[in-house]
Parts: C-alpha cells; sequence; structure tokens
C-alpha cells in the first residue's frame, strides 16, 4: 500500500488513527490497541504481497528468539550474534543481490527471486532486526519487549516503507504507551504530513519528470539540459526523501509516538562528513555503532581509520542497490570523507567556497546512484564538458509540469499567442530556482517541535493536502523504497 493513494490517505491513516486513540486512550485497553496495530501493520506491509508476510514473520520470529537468548548470556552471544546476523543477510542477499551476482556469471537470467515474498522495506527491516540482536548483545534492550511489541515495530506502517531505521528499544516503549492526547501534538502532525506529502508529489514529482527525460535523452542533451537534469535528480532524491521522513514523524506524531529524526536539511552541509550527519542519520547511526565501531572506529591509527571509512561506504552503497554504480556511489562518498579527514588539518575554506564544492561533489555522485549504468552516467557527466552552452532546450522544458499543468500552459499558449509561448517556455524553469530556495527553509519535522497552531498554517496544510490528492494518480512510489 502507497503512503500517497487515496485509500491510505482519506481511508487507512485515519481509520487506524480514529481506533487507535479510541483503544489505547478513551478505553485504556493497550493490549487491544497493540493488537490493532499488529493488524493494521500486516495489513499495509502484505497489501501488495500477502504471502511476504510469511518470511518478515519467520525472520522477525528468529531474531527476537536470537536477541533473547543472547540478551540471557551475553557471555556466549557472540556466535548466536554471527548466526542471526548471517541469517537475516543471507534473506536480504537472496531478494536483493541474487540478480547481480548471477550477472557476473554464465548463469545471467537463469533465476529470479520471486517478488510476491519478498517483505516491503526488507532492507529497512533487516537492519532494524540487526540493531535488535547488537542491542541484546551490548545489554542495551529493554527486557520487557515481548513478542507482540516486537512484532508491532517491525510492522509499524510509518517507518515499513522508508524507515527511519528504529532501534526496538526505543520505539516498542512508545508503541505500548503512546503520549497522551493533544489536539495541539495532533494538528503538528497533520502539518508535518501533509507538507511532506506536497514535498513528495508536487515538488518531487515535478524534478523527476526533468530527471526522466534528461536522463533517457542522456546521449543528445546539450550542456544546459545536462547540468539541469542532474540538479533535478538532486533535488527530487531530496523532497522524495525529506518529504517521506516529515510523513513518517506526522503519523508517528499524530499517534503520540516520536520517531528519531532523520533528516536535517543535508544540502545545507559544508563538508561530505557533514553531509551524511544530516541526511539518512538513522543509517549513519546503525553503520557506525554496528560497523564502523566493531571494526575499531578511530582506535587503530590513520590508516585502519580511512580502511574501515571505505567499508562503511561500500556496504552503504551496497545496501541501496545492487549494481556498480550504487558501489561507486558509495566509493566516492568514502573516498571524499577520508580525503577530508587527512587534509583537515591542512586546509581550511570559507563556507561559502566549502558549501558549493560539497554541493557539487553530491550533485556528481547521485549521477552514479541514479543512472541505469555507468555507460549512461559517462554520457550525462561527459554532456557537460562539451561546446554550445546556452539556455535550456523547450523540449526540456516542456518535460518538467505534470501532464495537466501542461495542458493548462498550452492552452494559454493557444491563447495568449506570443505571450503563451514565453509562459509556457518560462513558468515550468522556474520550478528549479523554486527549489533550491526551498532548501533553506526548515524542515516540517523541524518546525512541529515549536509548532502552535494558526490560520495560516492550516491553509497551508489543507492546500498541500488537497493538492497532493489531486496528482496522486501521476506519482510512482517513493525512491527509497526501491531500497
Amino acid at each position: 500500500m502507497n503512503v500517497h493513494s487515496h485509500l491510505f490517505v482519506l481511508a487507512y491513516l485515519p481509520a487506524v488513527l480514529v481506533l487507535w486513540r479510541l483503544l489505547g486512550g478513551r478505553l485504556g485497553n493497550q493490549a487491544a490497541a497493540r493488537g490493532l496495530l499488529l493488524c493494521a501493520g500486516a495489513v499495509f506491509c502484505g497489501w501488495g504481497s500477502p504471502l511476504s508476510l510469511l518470511v518478515l514473520g519467520a525472520e522477525g520470529a528468529v531474531s527476537y528468539a536470537l536477541g533473547r537468548r543472547i540478551a540471557r548470556d551475553r557471555s556466549r552471544g557472540k556466535p548466536l550474534l554471527w548466526a542471526g546476523a548471517i541469517f537475516l543477510l543471507a534473506v536480504l542477499a537472496f531478494f536483493k543481490y541474487t540478480g547481480f551476482m548471477l550477472s557476473l556469471t554464465p548463469l545471467e537470467g537463469l533465476f529470479a527471486p520471486p517478488a510476491w515474498l519478498m517483505p516491503l522495506g526488507l532492507s529497512f527491516v533487516t537492519f532494524q532486526q540487526l540493531w535488535w540482536m547488537r542491542d541484546c548483545y551490548d545489554g542495551a534492550a529493554p527486557a520487557d519487549i515481548s513478542p507482540l511489541d516486537y512484532a508491532c515495530c517491525l510492522t509499524f506502517f510509518a517507518t515499513a516503507t522508508c524507515g527511519p531505521i528504529t532501534r526496538v528499544g526505543e520505539l516498542a516503549p512508545q508503541l505500548r504507551r503512546p503520549a497522551p492526547f493533544s489536539w495541539d501534538e495532533l494538528a503538528a502532525g497533520l502539518y508535518c504530513f501533509a507538507l511532506g506529502l506536497a514535498k513528495k508529489v508536487l515538488a518531487a514529482g515535478v524534478f523527476a519528470n526533468g530527471a526522466d527525460f534528461g536522463y533517457a535523452n542522456a546521449g543528445n542533451l546539450p550542456p544546459m539540459d545536462a547540468a539541469l537534469t542532474i540538479l533535478c535528480y538532486t533535488l527530487q532524491i531530496y523532497f522524495d526523501f525529506s518529504g517521506y521522513c516529515d510523513m513518517a514523524s506526522g503519523m508517528a506524531g499524530m499517534m503520540g509516538v516520536k520517531l528519531p529524526v532523520n533528516f536535517n536539511s543535508p544540502y545545507q552541509a559544508l563538508s561530505v562528513k557533514d553531509f551524511w550527519a544530516r541526511w539518512h542519520i538513522t543509517l549513519s547511526r546503525f553503520f557506525r555503532q554496528c560497523v564502523y565501531i566493531p571494526l575499531g572506529g578511530n582506535r587503530r591509527g590513520t590508516a585502519a581509520t580511512c580502511r574501515n571509512i571505505m567499508i562503511v561506504f561500500l556496504l552503504s552503497g551496497l545496501w541501496h542497490g545492487a549494481g556498480w554504480g550504487f558501489l561507486i556511489w558509495g566509493a566516492l562518498h568514502g573516498l571524499a570523507q577520508v580525503l577530508e579527514r587527512l587534509w583537515k588539518d591542512k586546509i581550511s575554506l570559507p563556507k561559502p567556497l566549502a558549501w558549493a564544492l560539497t554541493f557539487a561533489f553530491v550533485n556528481i555522485a547521485w549521477v552514479f546512484f541514479r543512472a541505469d549504468s555507468l555507460n549512461q552516467a559517462l554520457t550525462l557527466l561527459g554532456g557537460l564538458f562539451q561546446g554550445g552552452w546556452g539556455l535550456p532546450s523547450k523540449e526540456f522544458a516542456a518535460a518538467l509540469p505534470f501532464s495537466a499543468v501542461g495542458k493548462v500552459l498550452n492552452f494559454l499558449q493557444y491563447t495568449l499567442q506570443e505571450g503563451g509561448r514565453a509562459l509556457v517556455y518560462w513558468v515550468p524553469l522556474l520550478a528549479l530556482p523554486a527549489g533550491l530556495a526551498l532548501l533553506a527553509c526548515p524542515n516540517p519535522t523541524a518546525q512541529a517541535e515549536r509548532f502552535t497552531p494558526n490560520v495560516w498554517k492550516a491553509v497551508l496544510a489543507a492546500v498541500c493536502l488537497v493538492g497532493s490528492v489531486v496528482f496522486f494518480s501521476g506519482v510512482d512510489t517513493f525512491i527509497y523504497a526501491n531500497f
């Protein structure tokens, strides 16, 4: 089930919120409320492929039992921790990396894992379970987590699609005893959800059109179109992922649950290290605590630290997808952080220059992340070095707006004639400077922390919600839902 669909926004979410607050609040039956939450999560996660719940349930039962066994005897827990990690990663590898591995052999195309068995958000739920077992080994997992608590965490609809990657010990107590109902918190959550939905549907949708057009025609783009194609994807993934993070926080907030911050204006970063302190924060936290520190962190000298950084970012690239482009993207970010670490005491850049270099690097790295092949990525980047820089092409400008908006602009072009042609060309292109300007705005999640309801915020939320619902039909799934 998509969180940007009429079914979810107009039926599923309101029903779950009302029943959750009714059972857990007014009736005071927390067991029934958690039962409702588990059923709602099962419906959400199994909507497209019900049999995938068998896989999720089986690995959830194994990881919960192993975690409890590890917690009871931590002195002998390391073999069990390794066994659980290998099991969970094997399931993940089977569904996500079988095709890629077979492509390296003569057996390419011989077998493909059944998509109808793959659990929704498998990458996220795998890391959540790994983190649970690690917390059990470290003695950080609460002793009172029941199987029902654990199942609710794994299927929690607000985080199931794209995270954030939550620790069971942080989430389960909130699902068991959510904060008391508050109209102000409900308003803050709805505001956050509405603005996040508009980011995804309206902002990311427009930039997706530009990115899709550019990548589909990578070999035939003039330099300006190539540059704007790269920028479009940079803006698309920003509004897509930040939009979902806002929606997840809003949905949880309306339920009285507080999720960890997962996104904090990453394109304002002054270094690649700073970028990763702001982008997908829970993923960085997972890799730091479950990979980087166990490898030795920065405690074994510069060479070992640089090695550990590269391992973490190669794994991050591989986690995002099975392909050379993802590995190159991860390697580029790892190499950038290694160089920053080696040069941090030797070079000091003015903040505007540091921001410009970081933003340019992130743009270039995203090309390998988005491209269908290395050849397409190199072709698009090579287009930047051709001659003939000028204004964007009419074809690129025409590709940006939604189809309904394009029809309105075409009508105005016919009506206004000469002025209409300029309108049809320039209005879609104004989305790019508008998108860049929005990068400086506070995240709705941050605004919700100090939210005070007023008429203007209510109007803005209503416009975002209604506008998003109108354009649902032309929007694809979240980018991070693919990972």
